[in-house]
């Protein structure tokens, strides 16, 4: 009898409004309006967003963001990190680097032993934090436009130390996990554990950074829209990022490999960037069709209902 109850109250909060579908505006009867109608506009809506927040900028902001704070965060953390593999490791498996161009990835990004604990002291720390987090904010600000919200000052910030206690948990814990199964499944299997595990951090991530501010289900597009873009990615980056980190290091030395990685980090940019305003339009955020309700009598006083923000 309580789920009778409820389930009848979820019914008649959406059909007065104050519950809001992803997507409902093209299940609604506009007149006038055919199904290859609404996907133009559909179409229209994500495009406008996709204008509207700027993506080249916030693209190529990202992937700036990401080279300087997240790479020296990288280092550290291979440096004190028991049984981590160095960032220069790291990028060698990740792109399935070999010969000349490897040796000169660790050239490149191995420090002397001992080096980095020796350099590292609690200004440093409080550096490579704070540049994390201009990388956190910038994401996060990515999401508020997407989602058209105000950003929050100093609670934002706290957010956004949130999300980075979370993504080093996250691959703390299931890192070394998914890698495994990564390697001793078939591609078939592979695939599917890595769009899986990618939509769920993609869908914590917008949670997280947004403090909830948007629900869940409503964040589900951006999630797999953004696993698969990335993982697309990833694929993509396989097969043409070996030839590129030794091109530009052919061409301009160790230099050539930091051109690389930026120009893989701002592809990464991107992606982020057009999966989280489709993903915002697909989750109900929207301008157009308006909702098409019956008009109201003139004096009667009725205010049509504001659109769930």
């Amino acid at each position: 009898m309580r789920l009778r109850g409820r389930a009848r109250e979820l019914l008649a909060l959406r059909q007065s409004g104050e519950v809001r579908e992803p997507l409902a505006w093209l299940s609604r009867p506009i007149a006038g309006r055919t199904m290859p109608a609404r996907v133009v506009e559909l179409i229209r809506a994500c495009v406008d967003r996709i204008v509207r927040i700027q993506f080249v900028d916030r693209s190529i902001a990202l992937g700036s963001l990401a080279f300087t704070a997240l790479v020296p965060l990288l280092v550290i953390v291979g440096a004190y990190a028991p049984g981590s593999d160095g960032i220069a490791d790291t990028l060698i498996d990740r792109f399935e680097l070999d010969g000349a161009t490897a040796e000169l990835v660790r050239q490149v990004f191995t420090p002397p032993s001992g080096s980095t604990r020796g350099a590292v002291s609690v200004l440093g720390v409080m550096l490579l934090t704070g540049s994390a987090l201009s990388f956190t904010r910038g994401l996060q600000r990515l999401y508020e436009l997407s989602w058209r919200l105000q950003a929050r000052g100093l609670l934002g910030t706290v957010a956004g130390l949130k999300w980075l206690a979370l993504v080093a948990f996250w691959f703390g814990l299931f890192g070394g996990a998914r890698t495994w199964l990564l390697d001793h499944t078939g591609p078939l299997v592979s695939l599917i554990i890595a769009l899986s595990t990618s939509a769920v951090l993609w869908l914590v991530t917008p949670f997280v950074l947004l403090a909830g501010r948007v629900a869940w289900r409503r964040l589900v597009p951006t999630a797999l829209l953004t696993s698969i873009g990335m993982t697309g990615l990833s694929i993509g980056s396989i097969v043409y990022m070996p030839g590129a980190i030794a091109s530009s290091a052919d061409r301009y030395g160790s230099i050539g490999i930091a051109i690389a990685i930026v120009s893989w980090l701002v592809g990464i940019g991107f992606v982020l960037t057009c999966c989280a305003a489709v993903g915002a339009v697909l989750g109900g955020e929207t301008d157009s069709p308006p909702a098409s309700a019956p008009p109201t009598a003139a004096g009667s006083g009725t205010r049509p209902p504001r659109p769930d923000r």
